[in-house]
């Protein structure tokens, strides 16, 4: 039980910093009259720039409104359970998938978070480089990639222990009547 306590306090100190985070650019990156400010961490690559995300992931869905909101509010909760129930039920000897199903936690619970309070998703971090402009998105939305990249990982890593064939010991195996073993 203890260490699924840890796993479970890793979801909090992810959903603590990313609701950090968010309170941070809302309150430094947002400004009420005016174009939002723009952080430029590195020059040409990394900057922090407050926007509202009314959808999903990428920004779709985002012109949908309140139905929308409680679709995805419905969606998330549903998401809550489900992962929570699977990091209660996982092996606690599993420590990439504990670690996975943490992290998909938190970030779910960070944007659930967002939209019950705001109606929105707050999202500030952006990658660029000249034209080229990855969708804003946010401390949750990382949680939630490497908490799915981390259990494909695991899926993959479980799939290829499955399909290794260990050894059989040599009492279950027999020799034929030629003289060749068989299992």
């Amino acid at each position: 039980m203890k260490r699924r306590i840890l796993f479970f306090c890793i979801s909090a100190g992810v959903l603590l910093c990313d609701q950090l985070s968010k309170q941070w650019a809302a309150t430094a990156l947002n400004r009420p009259y005016g174009s939002p400010r723009e952080i430029k961490v590195i020059s040409n690559l990394l900057s922090f720039a407050y926007t509202q995300n009314w959808g999903i992931a990428l920004g779709l869905l985002g012109d949908g409104g309140s139905p929308t909101k409680w679709i995805l509010v419905a969606v998330s909760t549903a998401a809550v359970i489900f992962v929570t129930g699977y990091l209660l039920r996982a092996s606690k000897n599993d420590k990439l998938l504990m670690t996975a199903l943490s992290l998909l936690l938190a970030g779910i619970l960070g944007n659930l978070v967002d939209r019950l309070t705001h109606g929105y998703v707050i999202d500030f971090i952006t990658f660029h480089h000249n034209e080229w402009t990855f969708p804003v998105f946010n401390l949750a939305d990382t949680a939630i990639s490497c908490g799915a990249a981390l259990m494909a990982i695991d899926l993959f890593r479980n799939k290829q222990t499955e399909n290794a064939t260990p050894p059989q010991p040599a009492s279950e195996q027999s020799v034929n009547p030629i003289g060749q073993v068989e299992s």
